[in-house]
């Protein structure tokens, strides 16, 4: 495969979503490439995966009801990127974090974000302290046809 020089050093978008979704099957990794196939370079891309904490503390009913709050945050009728539950592209990197923003200020999706592990020690004795995220929060940037570049984002849950 001839690479661009900008995507010499990066990763390949399969080896992204390999690190993002260790334990998906190269089928659903290909369907996640194709999902992503529409993105344009340089697009922000919010991915979600869940927590099995989380989801053993509320449940799956619960993980669908607050992840499909980030799937029509500030969209009239309709739902972000082919109905998908962890996949959510945004046109400018600020708009990921307006939707994290809106939806914490206004509380639309209960029990998502946590306190984070640095003040764990101070609500250990409260009962119903959120101490555990939704699911982990990824940013990933399509560069090029083959590359992309992307990253945890440890503090996106955090209260």
């Amino acid at each position: 495969m001839n690479k661009k020089p900008e995507e010499e050093f990066l990763p390949t978008l399969s080896l992204a979503l390999k690190t993002i979704f260790p334990d998906a099957s190269e089928n659903l990794i290909s369907n996640y490439k194709k999902h992503l196939s529409d993105v344009d370079e340089f697009d922000s891309v919010r991915i979600i995966t869940p927590n099995r904490m989380w989801i053993n503390q509320h449940g799956w009913d619960a993980y669908y009801a607050a992840i499909d709050v980030f799937a029509t945050y500030g969209l009239t009728s309709r739902h972000r990127d082919k109905n998908s539950r962890c996949i959510y592209h945004f046109r400018e990197i600020d708009d990921l974090f307006q939707v994290r923003d809106g939806i914490q200020n206004n509380n639309s999706a209960p029990n998502a974000f946590c306190i984070p592990p640095s003040l764990h020690p101070d609500y250990q004795n409260i009962p119903n302290a959120q101490l555990v995220p939704i699911g982990t929060a990824w940013i990933l940037m399509k560069v090029g046809s083959l590359s992309s570049d992307f990253g945890k984002d440890e503090k996106f849950f955090d209260i």
